[in-house]
């Protein structure tokens, strides 16, 4: 029978021992493309630096060093939008205008 492998936290394994809101490149790595805070069972984070990771992710937001959500869409087919042409300005004179 395998014994099964405790999982390390990877915050501890990097040797953070705080976990601070202005390091952006840090906290991205626990963020969705959606910038969605990825859940423990996924990144295998403790529930200690989980909410030490939470609370850091949430006052980044707040100073605007990370944004609350990213805006992915699919490309915009531009050919079924109608342009719109802009006609040239016609100058009157007095004897084209009847009267």
């Amino acid at each position: 029978m395998a014994v099964a492998k405790k999982k390390v936290c990877p915050i501890d394994e990097a040797g953070v021992t705080h976990i601070d809101y202005k390091d952006t490149v840090f906290l991205k790595k626990f963020l969705t493309k959606f910038n969605r805070i990825i859940p423990r069972y996924y990144s295998g984070t403790t529930l200690r630096n989980q909410k030490k990771l939470a609370v850091a992710v949430k006052r980044a937001r707040y100073m605007a060093l990370l944004p609350y959500v990213l805006e992915v869409r699919a490309s915009v087919n531009h050919s079924a939008v109608p342009t719109v042409t802009t006609v040239a300005p016609v100058e009157l004179d007095e004897s084209t205008v009847a009267v």
